[in-house]
């Protein structure tokens, strides 16, 4: 539609008059255009108004013609970042009136913002405008010396250098480490010390440490060896034997064990997400008595509603309910006892599984009724029912105490059961328990080994497969995957791997549970028959789809518990990222212990979220480029200090040692994401850092080359 002269020219003037207006009258800006230009003649004719909303650019077309996919939308951050978008690259086919477009772009709060908007089939610029005033700079990154004389945990104390004012606090344990105190431990002036956990310097997320097309980051390290575990604390003081966690609400979760005075204990304690641990309450469920005896465990029903199970006093099935709250606050509702009688020596750890909110089906064994599984009902108010309901998954017979049960939902109205029953044999059996409680044997079953099958342990890999862990006769722990049918069907996908076979040392209480992707993740403690005590260990298969069980992502790692400790009856939860926390028996005196450790890739060293990452031990050199990782293998990284660094280009992830290319991965054509999530140094990194610096360009291997010949100078 073409556009008559003396409109165009008064609506040129009438836009630098606003804008002139707005200019001079307004802090904070929004703009109005309604603008054209002579050439070319066939012109579009809009009004658009464009503002800086909670830290993004916002754009509304007011009045005059709907704009088309391909009009474009350049916007300059900070005088330095030029971005491009079109309507069609932000998901829209058409901008019409009264519609309003957000650019997506990393939060600009505080930084100079100017905006043009071109209509490509015409040419014609319909909008241009500086929506905010603010900061401008010559490059984004940051440069940390480490050079303050001291850290006080106050914010702005690690100074940037590079006028970005990207400027940190230092947290918990991070330190300042003196060259004239301890030169070995510093490569100019003064070094930061972080211990491997919860030492770090956070820096807030600002645009100019959101970086999306070059970046170089670099540093000087000197790792020591890496802590494995975050924090350990006793449970129940001086007793706490096999414990058992499970999750609550955010921090809160609970562990329930046997006191020392062979009680049922529930306790709540709060773990963040750096994996410190405090305790909130404790509550008493009753006495129980004899060696291995009360062996108690958890479930959650719905909302504040959880039941616990343990073998009290008389040798008795003891089922409790409790209300426990976000804030990790507990409550007793009620007690349901069941008259079949436990073994007075031997353990009997109970499996609940929840079927509905009202309804849990319990299995355990008995040495004079087999092996059984009934159901309860829970009501509104925690009262527990025995529904009358339950079958015999295994009559007592020579040889059979139908031991160890777990039971776990398979799909619809089928769950499975593994337990270790006649001669010790390895079974697994599938029945059909209904929303009502009714229980029926599927008649499907298995031997998932036919020599000895202990301590079994299920979990769900995808859809019908299920990974079952054990011990076999020789005390090996094996893993193997199942598929489960919607009628109970049971079959072997043929898939079986070994995870622990030393000599002379049996595996004990296997834990399977998910990581995260197909990583799983076992835990469990090993016993050397000429050596008193036992180790707590945890390894890591890679578990696909269809039940295949690939190469452990690293070897076994053990327990780093205190001086003299021993593990028994492991039990694993995920709490946050790749942070975990296992709860354990402890030494002879049955100390129960719960720590939290780190398992499986993660962001440490120097990182901000999934953007981008330096990291280093005193083996391995690694980094990513959105979570895209790459490696660098060398025994020798923690013997002396060395300089790091990792750029991306837009084609390649590179890695460089002491200014030496190592590691290269062609990764072409991508943006580096943009994320919020805080820089951080040094967190999960233990030992020595100097000289960090973070640019917009990637750095040949010349320049880096340079910049380890002379330490601290950035050009």
């Amino acid at each position: 539609m073409k556009n008559p002269g003396n409109t165009e020219a008064v609506s040129e003037i009438l836009g630098e008059i606003l804008l002139l207006a707005i200019a001079v009258t307004c802090i904070s800006v929004i703009y109005y255009q309604v603008l054209s230009t002579p050439e070319p003649t066939d012109i579009a004719n809009v009004a658009i108004i464009g503002e800086i909303e909670k830290g993004y650019p916002v754009f509304q077309l007011q009045r005059g013609e709907s704009l088309g996919a391909d009009t474009n939308f350049l916007i300059t951050l900070g005088g330095l970042e030029r971005r491009e978008f079109s309507l069609k690259d932000i998901g829209y086919q058409e901008w019409t009136i009264g519609e309003r477009i957000i650019l997506p772009v990393d939060d600009v709060t505080g930084i100079q913002v100017e905006a043009t908007i071109v209509d490509t089939p015409t040419n014609e610029i319909v909008f241009r405008a500086v929506l905010q005033e603010g900061l401008t700079f010559k490059y984004k990154g940051g440069i940390w010396h480490f050079d303050e004389p001291i850290w006080n945990r106050i914010p702005n104390e690690v100074k940037d250098s590079s006028g970005n004012e990207n400027h940190g606090i230092a947290l918990n344990g991070a330190k300042i480490i003196n060259g004239s105190s301890e030169p070995q431990n510093v490569k100019r002036n003064n070094s930061g010390y972080f211990n491997g956990f919860l030492d770090a310097v956070r820096v807030k997320s600002s645009w100019t440490l959101n970086i999306t097309n070059q970046i170089t980051i670099e540093a000087w390290m000197k790792p020591q060896i890496p802590a494995f575990i975050s924090d350990i604390v006793g449970i129940s003081g001086t007793f706490g034997y096999t414990p058992y966690i499970i999750p609550v609400a955010g921090e809160i979760y609970a562990i329930i064990s046997e006191d020392f005075q062979k009680g049922g204990l529930l306790s709540t304690i709060k773990i963040d997400y750096e994996g410190g641990i405090a305790y909130c309450q404790n509550l008493s469920l009753g006495k129980s008595t004899g060696s291995n005896i009360c062996q108690p465990k958890i479930t959650h029903m719905k909302e504040k509603t959880y039941l616990v199970s343990f073998i009290d006093k008389n040798y008795n099935v003891n089922l409790q309910s409790v209300n426990i709250s976000s804030n990790g606050s507990i409550t007793y509702l009620n007690q349901l006892k069941f008259t079949e009688k436990s073994d007075t020596n031997d353990p009997n750890r109970l499996s609940l599984q929840k079927i509905t909110d009202n309804i849990l089906a319990v299995a355990y064994w008995t040495p004079n009724d087999g092996g059984l599984l009934k159901t309860v009902q829970i009501s509104s108010t925690g009262i527990i029912t025995y529904t009358g309901k339950m079958v015999q998954y295994d009559p007592v017979s020579s040889g059979s105490h139908s031991r160890e049960p777990y039971l776990i939902h398979v799909t619809g109205n089928i769950y499975a059961l593994a337990y270790r029953g006649p001669s010790n044999h390895g079974i697994l059996k599938t029945f059909n328990i209904t929303s009502t409680g009714n229980i029926s044997y599927t008649g499907q079953m298995i031997e998932f080994d036919t020599l000895v099958g202990y301590e079994p342990c299920l979990v769900q890999v995808s859809g019908n497969v299920f990974a079952l862990v054990y011990r076999n006769n020789s005390g090996y722990g094996i893993i193997k995957t199942y598929t489960i049918s919607s009628n109970g069907a049971i079959s072997w996908t043929g898939k079986m791997e070994v995870f622990e076979n030393r000599p002379d040392t049996y595996c004990y209480n296997p834990c399977i549970i998910h990581g995260e992707d197909d990583m799983y993740i076992i835990a469990y403690s090993t016993k050397d028959i000429h050596v008193t005590g036992a180790k707590g260990y945890i390894i890591t298969p890679l578990l696909a789809q269809n039940g295949s069980i690939n190469p452990m992502i690293i070897t076994r790692k053990q327990f780093q518990v205190p001086e003299g400790a021993t593990c028994h009856y492991p039990v694993i939860v995920r709490v946050s990222e790749d942070l975990y926390a296992i709860s354990f028996t402890g030494p002879i005196a049955h100390t129960g212990y719960l720590i939290t450790i780190l398992i499986g890739p993660h962001g440490r060293g120097i990182y901000k979220g999934d953007s981008y990452e330096l990291y280093t031990n005193t083996t391995m050199f690694e980094g990513y480029i959105n979570g895209i990782r790459i490696y660098y293998y060398n025994n020798s990284l923690g013997s002396t200090w060395h300089h790091f660094a990792i750029t991306y280009d837009g084609l390649s992830i590179r890695l460089y040692v002491n200014g030496i290319q190592v590691n290269a991965f062609s990764y072409p054509l991508h943006r580096i994401d943009l994320t919020n999530y805080p820089l951080y140094f040094g967190r999960f990194y233990c030992g020595y850092i100097d000289e960090i610096a973070i640019y917009d360009k990637a750095f040949t291997q010349e320049q880096l080359l340079n910049h380890f010949l002379h330490p601290g100078i950035f050009t």
